[in-house]
């Protein structure tokens, strides 16, 4: 079965675009799932689930290994008929978030997803597998319910990158991130957006861009 998961915090942080996302997967034949964090199975092996979250994406590799989880991303560039909107060469750049440095296609589905929206994409030098952010994720513990869905995620990212400082210090280091963009700065996860929202500027989500034509 297709599954779509919208994403809790996605959908809060931009209901209208994932209204209309979530009808076209609905058209596309997709069972609308609520949350990533759910304690009940809802998935099984064979199941495909399509989401628009890094962190669901983390969580639901951990907990069920037979399903084959991809990015809306990815599958929209698989519909030859998608109604893609045209921003006309529009200069923008990617901050690519540290969840998805060890994934490469989910990457560069957000480029394809822009050149076909005809952007012009200015990579940033923290791009790809060098990307060390995530706003302010990493300052913080991560939520007990997603160690206890995903505890080897959870602990790989404890060791590695999680570092946890009081506010004040992440809202000053997010002010400080934010210095070094030159152009409009694109996001596809919660934790950047809201991390370079701290720090003083409005990124542009990929969800909104895609719903635009929907």
């Amino acid at each position: 079965m297709l599954h779509y998961l919208p994403g809790c915090d996605v959908r809060k942080n931009h209901e209208q675009a994932i209204q209309k996302i979530t009808k076209y997967m609905q058209e596309q034949g997709a069972i609308i799932d609520k949350c990533c964090r759910s304690k009940d199975d809802f998935l099984k092996e064979g199941d495909i689930l399509v989401q628009n979250c890094t962190l669901c994406q983390l969580l639901i590799k951990e907990k069920y290994p037979d399903v084959k989880c991809m990015s809306l991303y990815e599958y929209i560039l698989r519909d030859k008929h998608f109604p893609w909107s045209n921003h006309q060469g529009e200069i923008i750049s990617i901050q690519d978030c540290l969840r998805t440095k060890d994934h490469r296609v989910f990457q560069e589905s957000i480029r394809k997803c822009l050149q076909k929206m005809n952007y012009t994409i200015i990579e940033l030098e923290d791009a790809f597998e060098k990307t060390t952010f995530d706003g302010v994720w990493i300052y913080n513990e991560p939520l007990d319910i997603c160690k206890e869905i995903a505890p080897q995620t959870m602990q790989r990212l404890k060791e590695h990158y999680i570092e946890l400082l009081p506010q004040n210090i992440q809202e000053k280091k997010m002010k400080e991130w934010v210095k070094h963009y030159k152009n409009n700065i694109l996001v596809y996860c919660n934790g950047c957006e809201k991390g370079l929202k701290i720090g003083g500027i409005e990124p542009i989500h990929l969800v909104e861009l895609l719903a635009e034509n929907l």
